[in-house]
């Protein structure tokens, strides 16, 4: 026998024949607007004249529908073998009739004749004209841009002499770019052979090959034929190819390097490029039909979301992509002003809706509060339902849009039931359920509000709190608490931020705020041991009007003026009552006295009673009653003693510990809350800025260890409703398992 094989060394070949190669997947290619559905394409292909020709020994070569089975060894195929097969599932061998006018499956025994029923021989001008098709290819075409994606489910096999050598490609897949450059692929196996040694029978292990390279390709409606790329293609170099020359240029070339490199585990190499033998004239790559019926098939409006897993309550900028939302006749149309007769596109919103929404679903208006809302009209209505300005983005001429919506949870005017989502919904009254679409929105349990220092923390409560301006702006000292403590209550009264400096210079971060707020009024707390003159000076520039300062000769005649200053005309029928000498009782407090319109004032804890400007203090406010932040030892029983009245009532508000007592100052201020702020107990910065926020919500501020919350505030969280928790601080004052509302142990 004289079938060729390789020139690389036998241990190559074996060891290449043993490694297993992963199969490829099949990836589609980008939706277009144009592309067409195809689900009917037919691959026809001869493969080669030579595939199809007289052998030296075994008959000749062809082709065979299906996966051959093992032979076992190197040897012909017998009829009684059953391998050969005209037509195995979406597969048929075909080749032209005697009469010239269509085709006939080959059998057994006319496989190796010609059309005219000769046999096939080892000349030059010899090939019985066989082709492989392939149908029920499924996948996408694009004749606007040159695209194709097309994948068929089946397997033919090329056997050469007879049997002693063949392979099988499985379910080939072609790719055409926008180039018109094309691969035809697909999954290669079969058994390994020898010329030296016919006792060599191997196991190939399935790997993807290419089966041909095209170019030029014209993807049209209903399909192409293409010459897969051969004439002028260089072998791998150690194959063996020979040199190109006059006498052989109109047909030296080659198949794929991977084409080639495959065939040298089956032994058929050789005949798969230019070696030097008679038959290299009938070794070129014949040409690949593909023919389909391409359908337009609309498009599923689809929304895909930038982010919908663990948005930050408080508030995150997601961009919202639409693409299929093309006309669809009357659906589409609508029936209201201002484009009441033409297609009105989508609304596009996020907001919380009830569980029937849909406007096809006869769902009232009053089923859809949204929160932020996108109208996607066309170019040309843009401007008639009032631009940019008014919501209105483009849904362009393919069906795509882009909008951005900002998503928060509790919004005002939210519904107390519902989902909230990315909804989207036609336009303009009317009534089409494609465009009905609903994108899930997931809040984080917790969101941060953190910075780089203490002072970058606080300018970020400041821009949550107030995202536009203010025209008051208060400055306490984030060096030390006790001037600080009353701060809180009074800013929130005068609706005012609250922010940090230093006692020597206000830090950059601070000063871009206040320039961002533009406040017409600062007020510093705390003398200059506290703010120095010269930064009180800086703040006076920063203010459009002045910077004041209110101070006193210790911390209790600070508090009390500060007190004075914010409550002191409008009165206050309760207040706070706390230490001055320690800091987490007051926190809490503060936060409650923020949200009810209530002082902290503070006293010195230990005294014997309360001194005379503290009741002064509370009498000429109004006060009736009196609230004590803090246990026995914060506040003593004397002091609340001496601050009953007859008309004025003391409740003390404690706990075991610090945490507990902010738990339980909480309770009794507030009865329900969508939600609540979470500091660290053990310093005072990040709480007193929050609880400026936290009071101006009317929402709780707990004070709770670094690594965990205490059980007591999880259960309270939930008997008040809450349902949007924001911690004030980075990692190192609340680590993430405060995050994750972890129950201290």
């Amino acid at each position: 026998m004289k079938f060729r094989t390789s020139r690389r060394p036998r241990a190559a070949l074996a060891a290449a024949a043993i490694v297993a190669v992963g199969l490829s997947t099949f990836a589609a290619l980008p939706a277009s607007a144009a592309e067409l559905d195809v689900s009917d394409a037919v691959l026809t292909w001869g493969v080669t004249n030579e595939a199809n020709s007289g052998a030296f020994f075994g008959g000749c070569n062809f082709l065979s529908a299906g996966v051959a089975g093992n032979t076992g060894s190197s040897r012909v195929w017998t009829e009684s073998d059953g391998f050969y097969s005209a037509s195995a599932g979406n597969v048929e061998i075909v080749k032209p009739n005697a009469a010239g006018d269509g085709t006939t499956n080959p059998t057994w025994g006319t496989k190796c004749q010609s059309p005219a029923g000769t046999n096939v021989n080892t000349s030059a001008t010899s090939w019985s004209d066989t082709k492989v098709t392939i149908s029920a290819g499924s996948g996408h075409v694009d004749p606007a841009t040159g695209e194709a994606s097309i994948q068929w489910d089946g397997d033919f096999s090329v056997v050469f002499y007879g049997g002693l050598t063949y392979w099988t490609a499985s379910d080939p897949l072609l790719t055409v770019d926008a180039e018109g450059n094309g691969t035809l692929t697909a999954t290669a196996s079969g058994y390994g052979a020898s010329m030296q040694d016919t006792n060599v029978w191997e196991t190939i292990a399935p790997r993807e090959i290419t089966l041909a390279n095209l170019t030029g390709v014209v993807v049209d409606e209903d399909g192409f034929t293409v010459t897969p790329d051969y004439l002028g293609v260089s072998a791998p170099a150690d194959a063996g190819q020979v040199a190109p020359s006059s006498s052989n240029s109109a047909y030296w070339g080659s198949f794929p390097s991977d084409f080639v490199d495959f065939q040298f585990l089956t032994g058929q190499s050789s005949y798969w490029f230019s070696s030097g033998l008679s038959s290299d004239v009938k070794k070129p790559a014949l040409p690949v039909t593909v023919g389909y019926t391409a359908t337009a098939t609309a498009p599923t409006p689809t929304v895909v979301v930038s982010k919908t897993n663990n948005i930050d309550p408080l508030g995150e900028v997601v961009t919202v992509r639409g693409t299929g939302f093309l006309p669809s006749g009357a659906a589409t149309t609508g029936t209201r002003p201002p484009l009441a007769g033409k297609f009105t596109g989508v609304y596009v919103g996020f907001g919380k809706y009830a569980d029937v929404w849909q406007p096809t679903a006869s769902a009232a208006s009053s089923a859809r509060s949204n929160s932020d809302v996108k109208w996607a009209v066309s170019a040309e209505d843009i401007a008639t339902i009032g631009g940019a300005g008014a919501g209105a983005i483009e849904v362009k001429p393919d069906g795509t849009f882009e909008a951005t919506l900002l998503i928060k949870n509790n919004y005002a005017g939210a519904p107390a039931t519902g989902n909230y989502g990315v909804y989207t919904y036609p336009g303009g009254g009317a009534k089409y359920a494609p465009f009905e679409t609903y994108t899930p929105i997931d809040f984080a349990p917790a969101s941060r509000i953190e910075g780089a220092t203490r002072y970058d923390v606080a300018v970020g409560i400041s821009q949550k709190a107030y995202p536009t301006t203010a025209s008051t702006v208060y400055v306490v000292t984030g060096e030390n608490y006790p001037d600080a403590l009353s701060a809180a209550p009074a800013a929130v009264k005068e609706k005012a931020p609250l922010l940090l400096t230093t006692k020597s210079s206000i830090p950059a971060s601070v000063t871009t705020e206040i320039q961002r707020l533009k406040p017409s009024k600062i007020v510093v707390v705390g003398g200059p041991n506290s703010v120095s003159d010269a930064v009180l000076s800086q703040l006076d520039t920063l203010a459009t009007g002045d910077a004041v300062r209110i101070s006193g000769a210790d911390r209790y005649e600070a508090s009390r003026n500060v007190v004075d200053y914010a409550f002191g005309e409008s009165g206050a029928t309760l207040a706070y009552v706390s230490t001055g000498q320690n800091l987490p009782d007051a926190l809490s407090a503060s936060a409650a006295g923020g949200a009810v319109g209530a002082p902290v004032v503070l006293v010195n804890g230990t005294a014997a009673v309360a001194d005379a400007a503290t009741k002064k203090a509370l009498t000429e406010l109004g006060v009736t009653s009196v609230k004590i932040a803090g246990g026995p030892n914060s506040v003593s029983p004397s002091i609340e003693a001496s601050l009953a009245a007859s008309d004025r009532t003391v409740t003390r508000l404690s706990g075991a510990d610090r945490f507990e007592a902010s738990a339980n100052i909480n309770k009794d201020a507030f009865t329900s809350s969508k939600r609540a702020f979470i500091a660290t107990g053990y310093n005072f910065p990040d709480a007193l800025a929050g609880a400026a926020y936290a009071g101006a919500v009317g929402a709780p501020l707990y004070v709770v260890p670094t690594t965990c919350v205490p059980a007591q505030v999880i259960a309270d969280l939930a008997t008040l409703g809450v349902d949007q928790v924001t911690l004030l601080g980075g990692p190192n004052s609340l680590t993430s398992a405060v995050e994750k509302l972890t129950a201290c142990v």
